[in-house]
């Protein structure tokens, strides 16, 4: 499916026809038409394949022999705003190529970036560079938002660690560490990318916006600086339950062991009594069963005091 778009001076217009057009937006584009694409502009083959993938590499590079004019790609990854799917399916690609006469963009399938472009900064979007700009400054913000999403998660996994182990906490952490892995990943490629495009002085003379580019720079600098503080805290957090894990397992066996010697002191005293052997004391005394198991009781009640008084940090 192909979206048509004039970036004026004064912003951004959808329009019907092509001819009319200087920015071509592939949402949901099927196999032949993208085909159809490669071959109008004489693109490279490969240019919009892994573009679904969340683990495509970003880059930006120079196109050669094509049908445009100083033709360049950027391929960055924007981050949407579906939480309850996997971060593999939310972590988009967009393959950004820009000409002296043509912007295109691909998007993911499913993908609304542009729409939600538009509606924010319609009347900003006033040349490529500045479409470009706003892009990357939006996908900033989007990975900002989910990171402050996460360290809400984060505070309660470090709630949950002090008081419970349960396995829905300890899956949670998982799920959350692996998200954080792929941000950070992410923003690290993301990080070298934009340097090389910061280094392109026609592009920054283009953008014409020395405080866009500031704001841009800060955002990313902010993302990354989330990414590296809240794996950090999760690591903390996963050894908080580690301890938490070995402390209740340490308690438990201090239990156990406790009432193993409580129940050995009767087990004891039964055994030496139930030999089958003579001259053992009140063998042939009536009561002797009773002086036996009273005085068996209040062993085991002693021991069963003893341990539970005894302070186990002392040596």
């Amino acid at each position: 499916m192909y979206q048509h778009y004039q970036i004026t001076e004064t912003g951004v217009a959808e329009k019907n026809r092509a001819d009319e057009t200087n920015w071509l937006v592939l949402n949901e584009a099927t196999p032949a038409e993208l085909a159809e694409i490669i071959t109008q502009y004489n693109l490279p083959d490969d240019i919009f394949q892994a573009g679904d993938q969340a683990e495509e590499v970003t880059r930006y590079e120079t196109l050669s022999d094509t049908n445009l004019t100083n033709a360049q790609v950027l391929v960055l990854i924007d981050l949407s705003a579906e939480n309850e799917e996997r971060i593999e399916q939310r972590l988009q690609p967009i393959t950004i190529i820009k000409s002296d006469e043509l912007l295109i963009f691909h998007l993911c399938k499913g993908s609304n970036f542009t729409e939600r472009l538009i509606q924010k900064y319609e009347q900003k979007l006033s040349s490529v560079a500045r479409v470009i700009g706003f892009s990357i400054y939006a996908m900033a913000t989007h990975f900002i938002v989910e990171l402050e999403h996460k360290k809400e998660i984060i505070d309660q996994l470090d709630r949950s660690a002090r008081v419970t182990t349960k396995n829905t906490e300890l899956f949670r952490l998982a799920d959350t560490q692996r998200d954080m892995v792929y941000l950070d990943h992410t923003l690290t490629d993301q990080r070298d990318t934009l340097k090389k495009l910061w280094q392109d002085a026609k592009f920054i003379e283009e953008l014409a916006s020395p405080l866009l580019l500031q704001d841009i720079r800060l955002r990313h600098r902010y993302a990354e600086k989330l990414v590296v503080i809240y794996r950090d805290l999760i690591e903390t957090i996963g050894g908080l339950f580690n301890d938490m894990m070995d402390n209740h397992l340490n308690h438990l066996m201090k239990y156990l062991d406790s009432a193993t010697l409580i129940v050995s002191v009767p087990a004891l005293i039964a055994g030496i009594w139930g030999m089958n052997v003579g001259s053992l004391p009140g063998r042939s005394t009536t009561g002797a069963f009773w002086l036996v198991l009273l005085g068996a009781l209040m062993l085991t009640i002693s021991a069963a005091i003893y341990l539970a008084r005894k302070d186990y940090t002392k040596m």
